[in-house]
């Protein structure tokens, strides 16, 4: 049949929910298995604007959309687009996408971003979903650029004993942040990692203050942070680990790991991965995911290996 705008409406909560998480089931489940629960989490985001495709009074596809701010620039992001099994290739993917991209136009924004960076399913296109791949591809999304999430089972986690040896050298403390000093955490953030600066806020916003991790100098300077997740200690209307079928329910993750560029090259980096690697061990966490990586040998200092891998993209609207 020839799909055309009239089958592509604007995706209802109230009444969409449960046939946009049974189609998730029917296309995805075998490789992202997901619970209605966090599915929602992720569709709640900034702005959302979601699709479906309707065909006969049955929900076939979807297509879900975020925006994400970057100081005064906004940016669309395309997190997921899903269509039946029995029902591909007869254009409702086509259709989709353009009335994703179109929405975006609408909105005057200038970029759109394939995948999305808070909260998401995937950074970009998934390799173990190969027809997605060439879905993209074939619709203009440069899929040259390869990143990583990583995991490592951290029951006999061990922090390597050079690691602690240069943190005393450097003098650099690392300790959770606290309630009376959350708010110098996110000024580093907003000077030194702005991308980063919502996902601090929000744990701030929800009282997880100790979920923020830090490294100060002597004289109490911080010079680098980064964001952990348990699922007992978080809390539970955080994303940072939607793949818990996956991860299993002791499960968590670190995340936004960032150090000052004046102070790079001091083993920061590697002292607050371990540190959050010993303190997540301790809240009872097994099996621990490290999300949207590039520096892969970074983390296999720690024992961390390649878990699933995408191709991210940004195009021009």
């Amino acid at each position: 049949m020839q799909v055309t705008t009239e089958h592509i409406q604007p995706y209802d909560a109230n009444r969409d929910a449960a046939d946009v998480y049974a189609l998730w089931q029917a296309s995805l489940s075998s490789e992202w298995p997901l619970t209605q629960e966090r599915l929602q989490k992720v569709l709640n985001g900034n702005e959302p604007q979601h699709f479906v495709a309707r065909i006969n009074g049955k929900i076939v596809g979807f297509v879900a959309t975020l925006k994400r701010s970057y100081g005064t620039e906004k940016v669309g992001q395309l997190l997921a687009l899903l269509i039946h099994p029995d029902m591909q290739r007869q254009g409702i993917g086509t259709a989709l996408h353009e009335a994703a991209m179109e929405h975006f136009r609408s909105q005057d924004l200038q970029s759109a971003r394939l995948g999305s960076v808070s909260p998401r399913f995937w950074c970009g296109a998934p390799d173990n979903l190969p027809g997605a791949v060439v879905f993209f591809k074939s619709r203009g999304w440069d899929l040259s650029s390869t990143v990583y999430d990583l995991s490592q089972d951290l029951s006999n986690y061990q922090t390597p004993e050079r690691v602690i040896q240069r943190l005393q050298k450097e003098k650099i403390t690392i300790a959770s942040a606290q309630s009376q000093n959350v708010t110098d955490v996110l000024a580093f953030e907003a000077k030194n990692f702005a991308n980063w600066l919502p996902q601090y806020e929000l744990c701030a916003d929800l009282g997880d203050y100790r979920d923020l991790l830090v490294a100060r100098d002597e004289d109490g300077r911080i010079l680098g942070t980064l964001i952990m997740y348990s699922t007992a200690q978080s809390h539970p209307e955080r994303t940072d680990l939607i793949w818990q079928n996956l991860m299993g329910e002791n499960g968590g993750a670190m995340s936004a790991v960032g150090v000052a560029e004046s102070e790079r090259g001091r083993g920061i980096g590697i002292a607050l991965v371990a540190g959050a690697s010993e303190i997540l061990k301790e809240r009872g966490v097994t099996n621990c995911f490290i999300d949207w990586v590039e520096l892969t040998d970074f983390y296999a200092k720690l024992g961390y290996g390649k878990w699933r891998s995408y191709h991210p993209s940004v195009r021009n609207l």
